[in-house]
């Protein structure tokens, strides 16, 4: 018979939710906590890998957010390169290769894991062929790019444009490869696409559209990958083709799994178990399924800032508290080169795929004064439905962010076409101009509108 060790809390996974959620919960109530993590390390900022293989960050010491030593001193203990095969929800213990962990509490934020297509996962282990997630990923690719020539990338998602753009400005001849004809599909519009696809070329990316490659070729090493006409020469492959929800340990327990195929919880971030929410279990971040707010719909909102709102409302209700999750919009911003793409709420596909009819507003200003050193072009295009703000996106060099903030907002307090005419925006030369492009982009929309009416 194993050895089993009793905690009150245990968490499968150590990634943003995981890890926030044990030291939220050791600050609100003393339990005794341990996490369990396949990974090699705990609290880094998977957002920067992309980063630190441009040369931005100086090193992956710098991702690196808590040390186990800070953990420890906490009192939660931190099981590193630890695989949980089976959960036992009868006897509450997660059975491992060596021992048992009871728990009181069992919290399963296990993240996701990568989708590679079928046809491609045979040329995983060949060398020079990646998946970015975790810091030894990225610690591995930094590693075979110091001698690279040539990168190929499949998949324009935002990692997979982050990590093209952030090679070719490295130097390195940098070969972007998508099946589809428009990139980062799920957070912008074709329209707004082909601004990001220009900006790309212009950096010196090979962008590659409307393909699916075949396989990867190499004696000892990848060195070509096969599209349908061509070979594409590679020293380096970086598969980005989507993550997916890590759910297989959780599904085999009996836990209910979604139509998204996200783990099925309940606004206190319950499982669902036997058709009914269990008060012992919860789960959170990308491997369970929220409320989308536009939509009202279940949907994964793979994001760092959801993940810590997930495990501040795992934490609150281990330690009683009863909080809930109210639904999720999901602002958003990457960073490919110097080029911000910011988005939040509905894309014209998605209104498509849910049949809600839209009117879109669309603005090219620029970022400040054109006077001032540094402006810049800014693209802005608005989504309303029956004249409520339902969707935004803009790209620019700079100011996007914090438009996407003041866009989610307003979408959250169901902000009208009519009250954004009126809204006011400060003025200097090197950060606005006197009458903010978002004020257009609303003009726009609302032409449209009273032109249908």
């Amino acid at each position: 018979m194993k050895d089993i060790t009793k905690y009150d809390v245990t968490i499968l996974g150590g990634g943003a939710t995981g890890m926030s959620t044990a030291t939220h919960v050791r600050r609100c109530c003393d339990l005794s906590v341990i996490v369990i993590s396949k990974d090699s390390h705990v609290s880094y900022s998977e957002c920067g890998i992309p980063f630190k293989l441009a040369g931005k960050v100086q090193d992956f010491d710098s991702l690196i957010v808590r040390t186990p030593d800070f953990f420890d001193k906490m009192g939660i203990d931190i099981l590193l390169e630890t695989e949980a095969k089976e959960i036992d929800l009868n006897e509450k213990k997660i059975k491992l290769e060596d021992r048992d962990i009871g728990f009181d509490k069992l919290v399963i934020a296990t993240g996701g894991t990568h989708h590679i297509p079928s046809h491609l996962q045979a040329f995983c282990e060949m060398d020079g062929v990646f998946t970015l997630q975790t810091l030894s990923d990225g610690m591995k690719i930094e590693s075979a790019l110091l001698s690279a020539e040539n990168v190929v990338i499949i998949g324009a998602g935002a990692i997979g444009v982050e990590t093209a753009a952030g090679t070719a400005k490295r130097g390195i001849r940098t070969t972007l490869i998508n099946r589809s004809s428009s990139i980062l599909s799920r957070l912008i519009d074709t329209d707004m696409s082909e601004i990001v696809k220009g900006y790309l070329t212009s950096i010196g990316v090979d962008l590659i559209t409307g393909e699916v490659p075949e396989s990867i070729e190499g004696k000892s090493k990848a060195e070509y990958v096969v599209l349908s006409k061509e070979k594409v020469p590679a020293d380096v492959v970086i598969i980005s083709t989507g993550i997916v929800p890590d759910i297989e340990i959780a599904k085999k327990a009996g836990i209910s799994i979604g139509e998204r195929g996200g783990l099925v919880v309940n606004d206190n971030l319950q499982v669902r178990i036997d058709d009914q929410f269990s008060t012992d279990v919860f789960a959170g971040g990308d491997c369970c399924e929220v409320t989308e707010l536009v939509t009202g719909r279940k949907s994964m909102i793979q994001l760092a800032p959801v993940a810590r709102m997930m495990a501040t409302v795992i934490a609150d209700n281990i330690c009683g508290k009863g909080t809930v999750l109210e639904p999720v919009l999901g602002p958003s911003v990457y960073v490919a080169g110097d080029l911000l793409i910011g988005s939040v709420g509905l894309t014209s596909r998605k209104a498509e795929t849910e049949n809600i009819g839209i009117v879109t507003g669309y603005a090219k200003g620029v970022t400040h004064a054109t006077f001032y050193p540094g402006s810049s072009d800014i693209h802005i295009k608005l989504l309303f439905r029956e004249e409520y703000l339902m969707g935004a996106q803009v790209i620019a060099k700079d100011g996007v962010k914090e438009r996407i903030d003041s866009l989610a907002f307003m979408i959250k307090k169901k902000t009208t076409v009519d009250e954004m005419l009126i809204m006011e925006t400060c003025y200097a030369p090197p950060v606005a101009t006197v009458v903010d492009p978002l004020f257009y982009a609303v003009k726009d929309a609302y032409r449209k509108m009273r032109n249908v009416k």
